[in-house]
């Protein structure tokens, strides 16, 4: 019996590896986001833009293994207070992947990249997270790679609002 299931972990170990996890209602359908927005609430965020005065901030948005410039049709980049979300800039990406922010103030801040849906709504990039870490400490401009991940499934927190 002990051999039978380490036979069938082996065999499970891999599928279990590759796939991921999909919720389906009763009649086959992909299941509705979460509409009390209960995985909303508990994702963690915390600054990624670190600016130490005032400063001219331009830059790419690039993925992080290949450090190709990542372009989706109605991109954004925007710079946001951590606390309360509230949008402070937001500028487009363009098809190279480049975008100008113009000046930024001295602060901590989020700068994550999000799509114009067609409603005028934003929605996150598919399957990638926020852009990591990036100071700036120039004088007067400050070229930043705003790296993102792809981690190339479905998370909880892909259904919910950008923040």
């Amino acid at each position: 019996m002990k051999q039978t299931l380490v036979d069938l972990s082996m065999f499970l170990f891999p599928t279990l590896l590759f796939s991921q996890i999909v919720c389906l209602t009763t009649d086959g359908k992909p299941c509705p986001p979460d509409p009390e927005m209960k995985y909303c609430r508990g994702e963690e965020v915390t600054p990624n833009l670190s600016v130490a005065k005032a400063v001219h901030i331009s830059g790419i948005l690039v993925e992080e293994n290949s450090g190709q410039p990542m372009v989706f049709k109605n991109e954004i980049v925007q710079v946001r207070n951590p606390k309360s979300m509230a949008i402070l800039i937001s500028a487009s990406v363009n098809e190279n992947g480049l975008f100008d922010l113009g000046v930024v103030p001295a602060g901590e801040f989020r700068l994550l990249a999000v799509r114009k849906k067609a409603d005028g709504s934003l929605e996150r990039l598919p399957e990638t997270d926020q852009p990591n870490r990036m100071v700036c400490i120039e004088e007067s401009d400050c070229k930043v790679h705003a790296v993102q991940h792809i981690h190339g499934t479905d998370w909880l927190y892909e259904f919910c609002p950008p923040k």
